[in-house]
């Protein structure tokens, strides 16, 4: 294969490259970045603009792949030489394509998911800065080991850390019946049952994260401090069959339930003393969403 084939592709990459660059040359932000604040779903954010670039990625592979017999023809052609491609490339050619759909299908596929939990943890922060105005403390996204607490609500009533799970609801109902249900999640100690399945590792991640704030705040603060684990699922009816093993509460209603739940009576200095150590760990510390 000639080399006339590949070369107007890497001119397009190199003119990409030297636009991007030119774009961004003697530019910065007019504050330090570092030092603000990460929001709500700020982590989820960068895993889905990854996903988004891998699918560009995917993409703009695809399109060449499909165009490679018209190069191949044509570059020859270009050259003034009559050529086809050969069979031998033919099985390679067609297990490269269908290496990239499948890479393409599973990476829209995890991006989808991704865009729902953003979509989900932005839906809770605006539910829960109805609760700031009452005094309550609401931070997001806190960058804790190997993972990150979704949202940290500090009050006179105690430390809360709410998990947001985003899930999708059925699209195949057959019944009146059953569409009248298929909002709703029934809570049965650690178990939430959706209308298609079950699930008890919501629960069960809620509250490994809240045993780990606990111990974390309780050190940094010098003083025993008790996290309280709360779930919360957008857009869902919650309906409590049997008494949970924590709050799960309907998003809606977050900003009237957690200041009526019982933690660990706060006063204002301890207030103070958590709202100092959960800022340092909502630090932006990059530039990158």
């Amino acid at each position: 294969m000639p080399a006339a084939v590949l070369l107007p592709m890497l001119i397009f990459v190199g003119v990409i490259k030297l636009t991007l660059a030119a774009a961004g040359r003697n530019k910065r932000y007019p504050f330090d970045v570092s030092v603000s604040h990460r929001v709500a779903g700020q982590s989820v954010l960068s895993e889905f603009n990854d996903k988004s670039a891998d699918l560009f990625g995917h993409l703009i592979m695809l399109t060449f792949l499909f165009n490679l017999p018209f190069i191949y023809v044509g570059a020859y052609k270009l050259l003034g030489i009559e050529k086809v491609m050969p069979w031998l490339l033919v099985p390679i050619y067609a297990i490269g394509i269908i290496y990239i759909l499948v890479k393409t299908i599973r990476t829209t596929k995890s991006r989808n998911n991704l865009r729902l939990g953003l979509e989900a943890e932005w839906f809770v922060s605006s539910e829960l800065h109805n609760i700031e105005a009452t005094g309550y403390k609401v931070f997001h996204d806190i960058q804790c080991e190997k993972f990150n607490i979704d949202h940290l609500v500090v009050g006179p009533n105690g430390v809360f850390a709410i998990e947001t799970k985003g899930k999708r609801k059925p699209t195949n109902s057959k019944t009146t019946a059953k569409k009248s249900q298929e909002h709703v999640v029934n809570v049965k100690g650690k178990i939430l049952e959706f209308p298609n399945y079950t699930d008890t590792n919501i629960i069960e991640q809620a509250t490994r994260q809240a045993k780990w704030a606990t111990n974390w705040l309780t050190e940094a603060t010098g003083e025993k401090i008790a996290v309280c684990p709360v779930v919360t699922i957008p857009g869902w009816f919650v309906k409590i069959i049997t008494k949970p093993i924590l709050p799960v509460i309907a998003t809606k209603t977050l900003s009237h339930q957690i200041p009526k739940l019982y933690g660990q009576q706060l006063c204002q200095e301890q207030i103070k003393r958590i709202t100092h150590q959960v800022k340092q760990k909502t630090l932006r510390t990059d530039n990158l969403i």
